[in-house]
């Protein structure tokens, strides 16, 4: 083995969590620290070093006094991140409990306050107070998130990559049965009501729905959809006689770290999904991951579903997957699910040489926010069913007859005083239930 590639595999260990080197230097954290408390640093800069630290957990300690004070700063963004680090320490971050009490009934942030509470009873062990009413105002104002750079907000990580050359070979898999995963990322309390009207494209290769107004860029190897404001996106990548054999956790932790700008890699969760069918005798091996990492500086969460079909001495693999910023996450995930789950192969002739291909999609998450939300929408129980088996989350294909444009509107869009779904382009007019196919 090469000393490259030993780099390589020892550094893929290390963020896929399979190994890890405790305890973490102490010059590691006061390094990060410096950055917390430097005023001249980007809330990009600090916000990866936040991401660095709940890496550590409670190797962190030495750290609560700077996180403490980024709780009393403008940007939202930083004091989400200083309240969830200092979940992940846990009760070595006891010196942070009357601050985050504060945190708990005074900041702006309804989510923010209800991560204080969930620190708080995971420092303690005891759960706080139950949230006044109304909480007081005098918390910092809310800004705006920092958003990536140009370059970043127009061009996807994943496809940028390109078929791995054969010095770049996929590490070799690691045993399942060593996963190691951190403690469990808090959950922050979600809206339906924001979920967005896709529109239908069909390009070259693959055919897609995204909210109006999003940019597209397509090519053989995948589709990359991504928000006006470069704060989301969706992104594929399909690559064909890959050299090595892998399995999909090791090869997406892999493909990631390879790319420029991508730092601090982090499996938060894994899960072992059904077969699906490849179109050959060898179905795909799919698993899918929940990650946090840093793009050119920017801390997001991601959803990855990936792909395998190993043969004797090469593989095939399709990555599909979504992500965003932190703070814009667990709402966002509602309907960005359902945008990754319309990225279909619709030319695999013409993008692979074989017509017979079939990529995997990934998992439509289903939430009880949802069903709640149509529930008060008066639709019909069976009405419900059927928009978990659709397989798009509750979004119902519908056209615009006069311009042939192709929407999916969500369930809870849908106005009974009018029988149906309003057009994005005309509100006076109702849209018409899409042929199948369409």
């Amino acid at each position: 083995m090469s000393t490259s590639f030993a780099v390589r595999s020892v550094r893929w260990l290390l963020i896929a969590g399979l190994v890890s080197l405790v305890p973490a230097p102490a010059a590691d954290v006061d390094s990060l620290v410096r950055v917390l408390r430097d005023p001249d640093k980007t809330v990009e800069a600090k916000g990866d070093a936040c991401l660095q630290l709940m890496d550590l957990g409670p190797a962190a300690a030495p750290a609560v006094s700077a996180l403490v004070s980024l709780l009393n700063v403008q940007e939202e963004m930083l004091r989400d991140y200083a309240v969830t680090t200092l979940d992940r320490i846990g009760p070595a971050a006891r010196n942070a409990l009357p601050a985050l009490r504060r945190t708990a009934t005074k900041d702006t942030s309804p989510e923010i306050r209800e991560l204080a509470r969930t620190a708080i009873t995971r420092i303690s062990g005891t759960a706080p107070a139950a949230e006044a009413a109304n909480p007081p105002s005098a918390a910092p104002a809310e800004a705006e998130p920092a958003r990536p750079p140009a370059s970043a907000a127009r061009e996807s990580p994943v496809a940028r990559a390109e078929a791995p050359a054969a010095a770049q070979e996929p590490p070799a898999a690691v045993s399942e049965t060593s996963d190691v995963s951190p403690p469990p990322a808090t959950r922050r309390p979600v809206s339906a009501d924001t979920r967005p009207t896709l529109e239908v494209h069909q390009g070259k290769f693959f055919r897609w729905a995204v909210p109006i107004g999003w940019n597209a860029s397509e090519s053989a190897s995948g589709v990359t959809l991504t928000a006006p404001d470069g704060l989301m996106q969706v992104s594929s990548a399909l690559i064909v006689d890959s050299l090595g054999r892998t399995t999909p956790a090791d090869f997406t932790v892999w493909l990631l770290g390879q790319l420029p700008g991508n730092r601090s890699l982090q499996v938060v969760a894994k899960r072992d999904m059904p077969d699906q069918p490849s179109g050959s005798a060898t179905p795909w091996k799919v698993q899918e991951l929940e990650m946090r990492y840093a793009v050119n500086g920017i801390p997001v969460r991601a959803i990855w579903t990936t792909g395998i079909v190993n043969k004797d001495r090469s593989c095939d693999a399709y990555i599909l997957g979504y992500q965003s910023i932190p703070l814009a996450f667990e709402r966002a995930r509602l309907w960005l699910a359902s945008v990754a789950r319309s990225v279909v192969l619709t030319n695999p002739a013409q993008a692979t040489g074989n017509d017979r291909m079939r990529v995997p999609s990934n998992h439509p998450l289903d939430h009880p926010a949802l069903l709640e939300t149509w529930r008060e929408k008066g639709l019909s129980e069976e009405r419900i069913l059927q928009a978990q088996r659709d397989g798009m989350m509750g979004y119902e294909t519908v056209k615009d007859r006069p311009t042939g444009r192709i929407f999916e509107m969500p369930l809870e869009a849908w106005d009974s005083s009018a029988g149906g779904y309003h057009n994005p382009a005309r509100p006076d007019e109702i849209l018409q239930r899409a042929n199948a196919g369409e």
